[in-house]
């Protein structure tokens, strides 16, 4: 199945190269190595499997363009998704010796992926204390770390925070992700995700999460169409969420 078309224009192995590079300088061997690994990015269907679940060391992968999670699913087939992943994320690059193998990896859109190994090769040669790394290792350092932040607003959000704040936050937080790699014009950036699985993201029913949204749109802090959504009212946002950026804006 195609991808849909790419944001402004850009290739697809350029959310990889934004993403790393927001992190750490790179060299243009770094950079280089980079385009290498997202040349000939393979096509999959939304709903694939790209980590299975309970698998304790998945293949190295980076999404280049759509959007997957990370999720888990219980016995009776209702879904937690844990965390969202979005283009130039890295899939099993963990090099703990034991990964957590906490559940499994699937698009939630068409997407584009590529194979890592290289890159995990380069991280596993030139791991170092988060203090000396450089380059293209501390870049992959940083992205695992980020990732732990993206845990932790999650585990704020389900624990604390009432239906209309969780929302508020987890747009706000997919807006700083997403310009990280050049997605968002003017706070509006792709949102091709339905109602459902932002239910199973954010630990709501789909009738209260429907009824969240439109209360978003009644007071004027964002306006969706299509696949698209625009943040109206950002301080307002932050206010309702108590939302403190990750990258520290």
């Amino acid at each position: 199945m195609p991808a849909e078309p790419l944001a402004h224009g850009l290739a697809a192995p350029d959310a990889v190269l934004r993403h790393l590079s927001g992190y750490a300088a790179l060299t243009p061997d770094e950079e280089g190595l980079l385009r290498e690994i997202t040349a000939h990015p393979v096509a999959v269907p939304a709903r694939a499997e790209l980590v299975r679940d309970g698998e304790a060391a998945p293949r190295p992968q980076v999404l280049v363009e759509g959007w997957a999670c990370r999720q888990r699913l219980l016995a009776d087939g209702r879904r937690q998704i844990v965390v969202m992943l979005l283009p130039g994320d890295l899939i099993g690059l963990d090099l703990r010796r034991r990964p957590l193998p906490f559940g499994s990896v699937t698009a939630l859109t068409p997407a584009l992926v590529c194979e890592a190994d290289a890159l995990r090769a380069h991280a596993a040669s030139r791991a170092a204390p988060p203090d000396r790394a450089t380059g293209l290792a501390a870049a992959l350092q940083q992205a695992r770390e980020m990732e732990e932040i993206w845990l932790v607003n999650q585990v704020v959000r389900l624990g604390r925070q009432t239906a209309y704040e969780r929302v508020a936050h987890f747009l706000l937080e997919l807006r700083e992700r997403l310009a990280a790699v050049d997605r968002v014009q003017e706070n509006r950036f792709p949102f091709p995700i339905t109602q459902e699985v932002l239910a199973d993201a954010l630990g709501l029913s789909v009738v209260h999460m429907n009824r969240t949204m439109q209360q978003l749109r009644r007071d004027g802090l964002v306006e969706q169409r299509a696949t698209a959504i625009t943040l109206r009212d950002i301080p307002a946002l932050v206010s309702v969420a108590d939302y403190v950026g990750a990258y520290g804006a």
